[in-house]
C-alpha cells in the first residue's frame, strides 16, 4: 500500500467535515420544535448597587419559584445580571430547574424594559439534555412576574 499524498489527506478531511456538517444540520432541522411558557415570581430579586444608583456593574441576583400562569409551582430558577450601560441593559446568566424533568441554562442581554429580551439557551440536563433554542422574557403584572416563553428543540 502506498502512502497517501498531503492533498489526498486534505481532500478526505474536507469531505469528512462536509458530511458531518450535513448530518448534523439535517438532524437539527428534523427535530420537532417545542414550546414551554412559565412565569417567574420576581418579588425576591436583590439589587446590589456598586456605586452611584444605576451605574455600570450593578448586580441583580435572583432565586424564584417558577410557576404556571395560574401560579402553581413547577420548579425553581436562579441567576445573576450585571449592568452593561446607563440605559438599563444587563448581561444575565440563568438556570431553570423544572422539578424532576431537568434544567435549562441560558445567558444574554436583558433589554431595558418593557422591550422583550431574547436569550439563547446554552444547555440543559435530564429531559432537556442537548436542548437548543431561545427564551423570550418580559415583565407582566407591574413587574411582579416575568413571562418566560421557551422555544426549543431536542435531539
Amino acid at each position: 500500500m502506498s502512502p497517501q499524498s498531503p492533498n489526498q489527506i486534505l481532500i478526505f478531511r474536507r469531505l469528512s467535515w462536509s458530511l458531518l456538517a450535513t448530518l448534523c444540520l439535517c438532524g437539527a432541522a428534523t427535530a420537532e420544535r417545542q414550546s414551554l411558557t412559565i412565569y417567574n415570581d420576581a418579588s425576591d430579586d436583590a439589587y446590589l448597587d456598586l456605586g452611584q444608583p444605576g451605574s455600570i456593574g450593578d448586580k441583580i441576583l435572583w432565586r424564584s419559584e417558577m410557576q404556571t400562569f395560574e401560579g402553581d409551582p413547577v420548579g425553581l430558577g436562579s441567576g445573576h445580571c450585571s449592568r452593561l450601560d446607563t440605559d438599563g441593559n444587563f448581561f444575565c446568566s440563568f438556570i431553570i430547574n423544572l422539578d424532576d424533568r431537568g434544567t435549562i441554562a441560558g445567558q444574554g442581554v436583558q433589554r431595558t424594559e418593557p422591550t422583550p429580551s431574547v436569550f439563547p439557551i446554552t444547555g440543559g440536563t435530564g429531559a432537556f439534555e442537548g436542548i437548543v433554542g431561545e427564551m423570550t422574557s418580559y415583565p407582566v403584572e407591574q413587574r411582579a412576574r416575568f413571562v418566560y416563553e421557551i422555544n426549543y428543540r431536542l435531539p
